[in-house]
């Protein structure tokens, strides 16, 4: 599969003390969670993790339409933001190149402000 660039169309926020889980056979621990979901069942989620926690790899999962990403927790409030007060805010997923998975915006003029 080649990569994809999909519109975020909702999202989901969960946030916890102790939330935990595996990925590549490493255990993470992790504080919240954003999924951000667009058409034909993409998804990229974005795991926000303790400051102890091992940071396993991005990864990207073909069968789920699913790329994953692991941040540090201190910066969930920047991704939020971001999610909240941009329009359109985008997900690009890459599954030679997982450590490319990310959110973004298109080319907006300065100053544009948000409605």
């Amino acid at each position: 599969m080649a990569s994809r660039t999909f519109e975020i169309h909702n999202y989901r926020i969960a946030l916890g003390d102790r939330m935990s889980g595996s990925a590549g056979g490493i255990n993470v621990n992790f504080r919240g969670y954003i999924a951000c979901y667009g058409d034909d069942g993409y998804h990229l989620v974005i795991y926000f993790l303790n400051e102890t926690s091992p940071v396993p790899a991005p990864t990207y999962f073909e069968k789920y339409k699913r790329g994953v990403i692991y941040i540090p927790f201190s910066q969930m409030a920047v991704y939020t933001d971001l999610i909240r007060n941009e329009k359109p805010v985008y997900a690009y997923v890459n599954p030679n190149h997982p450590e490319w998975n990310q959110l973004k915006t298109s080319q907006e003029p300065v100053g544009e402000g948000e409605e």
